[in-house]
């Protein structure tokens, strides 16, 4: 290691902020390896987020070197160092990672689940997609976001997993099933929808109509039409709503609402 690189591996703890980016920066631009476990610690000891960024962008450049070792990081006993691990994996996006972020959706911090689970919508590995769905119906809003947005990105591969959460003994998670369904866009969802139109709980069959009427299509229109008067009234409204949508007239207020 030259003396140069060395005081530049020293910057990356400057008390300004600036010097410490510029090093991180030159750090990646120079694919400087001998740089990277002292990257992995200022990754989530640095107080700046700006410099965790420039960070971050140099172990994405130095990704061969980091891979293994940020796949590691998602061990440790510090929240902060596995959230951040799953971040630069995200950016890296490397096949590689699948097994570990997979183990990582168990850990006890919501946000390191959210971003592994983010991480593995980045690389798009179906393998992931049971593991995902089991999460369904957590209560936590940022992870049940990102959940949506992640099953969502997979598109036809994730239907029928999330079609047999329709199924699921707990009514959160079929509403969130039914939820991502309606996101998806996939008409192949459409009759398992459909089904869902029955069931107990008048949540699940609101998330049912309101992915019934995401999707679109005859069938979801006929069965939307001969669906009998919902019990709940909050049902039967949006039955309205979307019939009038999908038929671009008036339909007739059903007795309740």
């Amino acid at each position: 290691m030259t003396g140069t690189v060395q005081t530049t591996i020293e910057q990356l703890y400057h008390p300004d902020r600036s010097v410490r980016s510029r090093a991180a920066l030159a750090l990646g631009e120079a694919m400087e390896v001998s740089a990277v476990n002292t990257l992995l610690e200022r990754l989530y000891t640095d107080p700046d987020f700006f410099v965790r960024e420039d960070v971050t962008w140099a172990l994405v450049r130095l990704h061969e070197e980091a891979l293994p070792r940020l796949i590691h990081l998602l061990h440790h006993e510090n929240p902060q160092a596995r959230f951040h691990a799953a971040h630069v994996l995200s950016k890296i996006a490397d096949v590689q990672a699948v097994d570990a972020l997979i183990a990582a959706l168990a850990d006890d911090d919501p946000a390191v689940v959210g971003k592994a689970a983010f991480a593995l919508g980045q690389i798009g590995d179906a393998r992931a997609i049971p593991a995902l769905i089991a999460l369904l119906g957590d209560e936590h809003r940022d992870l049940h976001t990102t959940l949506s947005t992640v099953l969502e990105g997979f598109g036809a591969q994730a239907i029928p997993a999330l079609s047999a959460a329709l199924h699921h003994d707990e009514w959160r998670v079929r509403e969130h099933a039914a939820d991502v369904l309606g996101m998806s866009g996939e008409p192949s969802a459409t009759a398992v929808l459909i089904e869902a139109l029955r069931d107990p709980v008048w949540q699940v069959r609101f998330a049912a109509v309101t992915a019934l009427g995401q999707i679109g299509g005859m069938q979801a229109r006929a069965a939307l039409e001969t669906l009998p008067d919902d019990e709940d009234g909050r049902v039967r409204e949006l039955v309205v709503q979307l019939l009038e949508r999908m038929t671009k007239r008036p339909v007739r207020r059903r007795i309740g609402i």
